[in-house]
């Protein structure tokens, strides 16, 4: 079979698209001896940051001379992109030996989708022999496929609102889930400056030690500091900006020097330097036009958007914003497009190739009468982006942002990026 045809099959092959739960995959995952795939594992979890926080690790590893498996989800265009060793991506032939594999071994074991692609990739980095393994969870922590694994050392980024019917109905309730990654008397990376009690409470009874940004570490473009298992505190002057949030490149940073690495100033300003992801606060030129993708699409995000825009407002000749938007129907749309409001000039809604998007009505409905000078919605994200494109003035900013299928089509469309 082609990787089409896998992945076809193995979408049909559960009942449940979401299935949390740990025990069918665990059992899986022992009989294919793929719990430790790699030496030294970083196990990533939180709601926003994951992403960023997976590559800037990716690339400090690299930077050590390590081999690196890296495991992500979702994916831009390709499922390949999920599966990457030393920054290219798994074979099509790769993941499909892998998918036999596990198809053999799981027996009378039904498994999700998405249980399919975390062995899979933990089975193509074993097979790799690769030093390092960065994993991404996908959704939660204790409860999800990935969690299955022997972390060294596990990260906890930015816990906010999100997937509320499957983690809880507040930050407490949501962190306890994101706590579920963190191993006995491992160490535990938190990005977040205050974190939620809950985390707290669990590195507690799990023995586990927790270092906190702010307390442990932090960075800012002018300087960046960490502290070592044993106590000592490392500084590194003038790490820059980067491309991606500093946030998730001071969780990296923390986590190397908890595996053991030693870090120089050289290898911090480096990385901040060379990392980015597509769709992440990715800059284009278009038509003598500035576009601007972000795969924000929740509240968090959308205000860490908002701050990054406002930054960006003493750029010369900018004079307005046209928003191109395409959303899940399960995201809290209100409440990004209230926190956005005041920056969009002109919004230009669309729906998506996507059985779980949310059609341009629907996102219209969720603009309060302040939201923007004028709305525009379209059926498809091709005719959304056109659209904003021509109505923008060449000093315009137009921002594409939402869910990975708006801002996947975008970069298509552009030639930034093929199938």
């Amino acid at each position: 079979m082609t990787l089409d045809d896998w992945l076809d099959r193995i979408e049909k092959l559960h009942p449940i698209k979401w299935d949390l739960g740990l025990e069918r995959v665990s059992e899986v995952a022992k009989r294919l001896s793929v719990v430790k795939p790699a030496p030294l594992i970083f196990l990533v979890a939180g709601t926003n940051g994951k992403g960023s926080t997976c590559e800037y690790l990716e690339q400090f590893c690299l930077l050590q001379g390590a081999s690196v498996g890296k495991a992500t989800s979702p994916h831009l265009l390709r499922f390949n992109e999920r599966i990457v060793i030393n920054r290219k991506a798994a074979t099509d032939e790769e993941i499909c030996k892998a998918f036999e594999s596990i198809d053999q071994a799981r027996g009378e074991i039904s498994l999700t989708y998405f249980e399919f692609s975390t062995l899979a990739a933990l089975l193509v980095f074993r097979d790799r022999k690769v030093d390092v393994a960065v994993l991404e969870i996908g959704l939660g922590g204790r409860l999800d496929a990935m969690n299955i694994v022997d972390p060294d050392v596990s990260v906890i980024t930015q816990i906010a609102m999100d997937h509320e019917s499957w983690l809880g109905n507040s930050i407490e309730e949501i962190a306890i889930e994101k706590a579920g990654v963190m191993r006995d008397g491992k160490s535990c990376v938190v990005a977040e400056s205050s974190p939620p009690d809950s985390i707290k409470r669990c590195a507690l009874e799990k023995a586990c030690a927790l270092f906190v940004r702010g307390e442990h570490f932090s960075i800012t473009p002018e300087v960046a500091w960490c502290t070592s298992p044993t106590g000592e505190r490392y500084c590194f002057l003038t790490p820059g900006q980067g491309h991606l949030p500093l946030p998730s490149a001071a969780s990296a940073m923390q986590a190397m020097v908890c595996a053991g690495f030693e870090l120089h100033e050289s290898d911090l300003q480096k990385v901040t330097q060379i990392t980015s992801l597509p769709g992440r606060m990715q800059w284009l030129r278009v038509e003598k036009r500035r576009v601007l993708l972000d795969v924000a699409h929740n509240p968090n995000a959308a205000c860490y958007l908002k701050s990054y825009l406002q930054s960006q407002r003493s750029q010369p000749g900018q004079t307005a914003i046209h928003a191109v938007v395409g959303m899940y129907a399960d995201k809290d749309c209100e409440s990004v497009f209230s926190i956005l409001s005041d920056c969009v000039a002109h919004w230009h809604l669309t729906g998506m190739d996507d059985p779980r998007a949310a059609t341009a009505a629907e996102l219209r409905a969720c603009l309060s009468a302040r939201a923007g000078c004028g709305v525009n919605t379209y059926g498809k994200v091709a005719h959304a982006f056109s659209s904003a494109m021509e109505a923008a003035d060449e000093g315009d900013l137009v921002l594409v942002f939402g869910s990975f299928p708006v801002v996947a089509k975008v970069l298509v469309l552009t030639g930034n990026i093929t199938k």
